[in-house]
């Protein structure tokens, strides 16, 4: 029984609104950032907000800090820092970059502008690989 709760917890934070920072931000006015990206990179936190298992975050625009978390190979974990300027109606996500030893990941904000195909903020449930145009 408590396995089912967990799981419709998880399910249901799958299924609803994305994440907004700040909390009343409306959605016209709002920058959107990806939370994920191919590579095993996730955005931890915007602003020192959690976002969770979001698939995106709807953000006001300007300037903001960005946690990520980059895993790689043999267990490695990288965790670092992005501040970036978001503009409204644009769509962005986090890229990762490691060294060849894994010691090192540098991270970046990549602006994918307003016309960014909305599958692409969705993680995919097989492969790695977003299912949108242009992701």
């Amino acid at each position: 029984m408590k396995r089912a709760a967990v799981l419709l917890a998880l399910l249901a934070g799958c299924a609803g609104e994305p994440p907004r920072i700040p909390p009343d931000l409306p959605r016209t006015g709002a920058a959107v950032l990806r939370a994920w990206s191919p590579g095993e990179v996730r955005v931890e936190a915007i602003d020192g907000v959690e976002i969770g298992r979001a698939s995106h975050a709807l953000v006001a625009p300007g300037e903001h800090q960005i946690t990520v978390r980059w895993a790689g190979g043999q267990s490695v974990v990288r965790v670092g820092q992005v501040h970036g300027v978001l503009q409204a109606r644009s769509s962005y996500v986090i890229e990762a970059e490691p060294d060849g030893a894994q010691r090192t990941v540098l991270f970046s904000l990549v602006d994918k502008g307003p016309n960014y195909d909305p599958q692409c903020l969705e993680r995919p449930t097989f492969g790695t690989q977003p299912k949108g145009r242009a992701c």
